[in-house]
């Protein structure tokens, strides 16, 4: 097995994104899917009673937002019956997340709904 500097850097990635979203489901009660970001047909990566998330994380200061993820988790939400959910989280080496690091990205359609609920 190899110890390259590249492999060492994915794989300390994929921890600081799994110990991530092991950290938000705890936060948000909800239930992390198995195999997610790993399987060919695992469906998200937390999966709420009436919300799909999709889970990004990195240690950088940004991250390139793209639109297939987007179009991934909309889908299968859509497929499941639920509302799609996009969270960015911008976490420390081990996984916490900086100050004001935490953040979710609804459709807008969603976000109207939960605006006008508010309203009546």
């Amino acid at each position: 097995m190899s110890n390259s500097p590249y492999e060492r850097r994915t794989n300390n990635k994929q921890r600081h994104g799994l110990r991530a979203e092991k950290k938000l489901a705890k936060r948000i009660g909800g239930r992390l899917r198995p195999g997610s970001g790993a399987m060919a047909g695992a469906k998200g990566d937390i999966s709420l009673p009436t919300t799909l998330l999709e889970v990004k994380t990195t240690t950088n200061d940004s991250i390139s937002l793209k639109y297939e993820w987007l179009k991934k988790i909309g889908f299968e939400a859509l497929d499941a019956g639920k509302s799609p959910a996009l969270s960015i989280q911008f976490v420390e080496a081990g996984g916490l997340p900086r100050l004001m690091g935490k953040w979710v990205l609804v459709p807008e359609v969603v976000f109207n709904e939960w605006d006008s609920s508010r309203k009546s």
